[in-house]
């Protein structure tokens, strides 16, 4: 028991950015052996997909409900959300932003501070998340509706880099905030 508080000093005593990086390198083999190992065992799996199921029809839902206040007749097929009359946005795994919440609560988690703060903070930036990626799903179906030509670019570039721009931000609004509850 003394040799765990003597490695538990010796870590704390290290600068946060030695902390940040050892943290940060275990959530991620954390989150890689996820994916290589136990995500292909039926039990994960089934909460897997039923999780993927429930954020894609959630995000689709509100994205209809949204739209159909501003007076658009909306159609949602399968996992297609259309304008009435045009060709929709197809969501896919890859379009539920798990990913963008996957690095976002990896960087506060990973971040030497106190666990209070990041005990809301992390359900706070995923519930930011999951409404900013409604705020891109219903732009992206009126844009296919008015000017698709544009879709592409503003799909896989614009709200890319909006997202990303969106993470950083709050990493810093976070690390500024509760810098001074950061412990030693």
């Amino acid at each position: 028991m003394e040799q765990l508080k003597s490695y538990r000093n010796k870590y704390i005593e290290l600068h946060q950015f030695i902390r940040f990086a050892i943290n940060a390198t275990i959530l991620f083999a954390i989150w890689y052996l996820f994916y290589k190992f136990l995500r292909d065992t039926n039990f994960i799996d089934y909460f897997y997909e039923e999780g993927t199921y429930i954020l894609t029809n959630t995000q689709l839902l509100l994205s209809k409900i949204f739209l159909s206040i501003f007076g658009y007749d909306i159609e949602i097929y399968g996992k297609t959300i259309k304008v009435v009359g045009s060709y929709g946005v197809h969501l896919d795994r890859g379009c539920l932003g798990r990913n963008v919440i996957g690095v976002f609560a990896g960087f506060i988690l990973a971040y030497p501070a106190k666990v209070k703060s990041k005990l809301w903070y992390v359900p706070f930036g995923i519930l930011f998340f999951v409404f900013v990626n409604i705020v891109r799903i219903l732009a992206l179906v009126l844009i296919e509706n008015c000017c698709p030509q544009h879709l592409d670019f503003n799909h896989h570039i614009v709200f890319q880099y909006l997202t990303y721009g969106i993470i950083i931000l709050l990493w810093i609004i976070w690390t500024r905030f509760f810098r001074k509850q950061t412990p030693n």
